[in-house]
């Protein structure tokens, strides 16, 4: 955009989100590098620590369903699978981990999650191979009020089997452990 004959750097509501985790990552000793944009529905970062590599594979949604306990649907095109895939089996010398920034219109500061999904917990919930899937390939994040885990689910892995929770339940904390 340009004011007054000065190119001015516009913010997308993108940069607010994918700031947030970078954000939490600066302010946890680690240096973020972007490995890779194309478009503002995901960003993928690099990340050293003493421990390991990691890829991070971030996704924002700020429309969740619930009032009380709040859930976040991520979809995934065939494009973001195939990409996904790509970048699992591309890059085997770093760990692909997913951080799913959970926000919401109106911001507080106890309702803006980021949930790190794991590699195998990610297909868990999302079939990439397409074999049992029904229909598009989503990933849900489930905040249960004073929970001290969030639940995942998604297109693979219904939330409920027989009537009984089925979800997978991760820490909240993960981003401590990198």
């Amino acid at each position: 955009m340009i004011l007054g004959g000065i190119r001015v750097t516009t913010i997308c509501k993108a940069d607010y989100y994918y700031g947030a985790l970078l954000s939490v990552l600066v302010n946890g000793g680690l240096a973020p590098a972007l490995f890779e944009k194309e478009n503002e529905s995901r960003q993928i970062y690099t990340v050293t620590t003493n421990k390991d590599s990691y890829i991070i594979y971030a996704k924002y949604h700020t429309t969740p369903s619930g009032s009380e306990d709040f859930t976040w649907s991520f979809t995934f095109s065939d494009n973001e699978i195939q990409e996904i895939i790509n970048v699992h089996q591309n890059h085997s010398d770093k760990t692909l981990i997913f951080a799913f920034i959970c926000g919401q219109k109106q911001v507080s500061d106890n309702n803006q999650i980021i949930a790190i999904v794991r590699w195998d917990e990610f297909v868990a919930c999302v079939d990439v191979n397409k074999q049992q899937s029904r229909g598009t390939p989503r990933l849900s994040v489930k905040v249960i009020k004073g929970s001290p885990r969030f639940r995942i689910y998604g297109s693979k892995r219904a939330d409920l089997l027989d009537g009984k929770d089925n979800t997978i339940r991760i820490e909240r904390n993960r981003l401590r452990e990198l």
